[in-house]
């Protein structure tokens, strides 16, 4: 069986991974489109950066981490429910012992 490169191991790292990667790309969006209105005198020049590289790296930004909060929320969801299973089934095998020893005791 090949092994999986760490990185694709887990689905949330790489859901991550990706997400921070577009956020870095709509900052970088941002940048291209400040640069591209900066050099230009009038505003008609500057306004198709602005929506195009500025705005729409903006917008890449906020969705990528508003997706990112969604997916670190699951995730520590999924960690907290996992960790109530744990204590469950600690309990559950507490009340087993009880209930045997209290049947040896009779």
């Amino acid at each position: 069986m090949k092994r999986l490169p760490l990185a694709t191991a887990d689905p949330w790292r790489v859901s991550v991974g990706l997400l921070l990667t577009a956020a870095g790309a709509g900052f970088v969006a941002m940048v291209l489109g400040w640069r591209g209105a900066a050099a230009r005198t009038s505003v008609a020049d500057q306004v198709p950066y602005v929506v195009s590289g500025a705005m729409g790296g903006l917008a890449l930004v906020v969705f990528a981490l508003a997706v990112l909060v969604v997916q670190v929320r699951r995730r520590a969801e999924a960690l907290r429910r996992a960790d109530l299973g744990r204590v469950r089934a600690a309990v559950a095998d507490l009340a087993a012992e009880v209930r045997l020893e209290a049947e040896r005791g009779r």
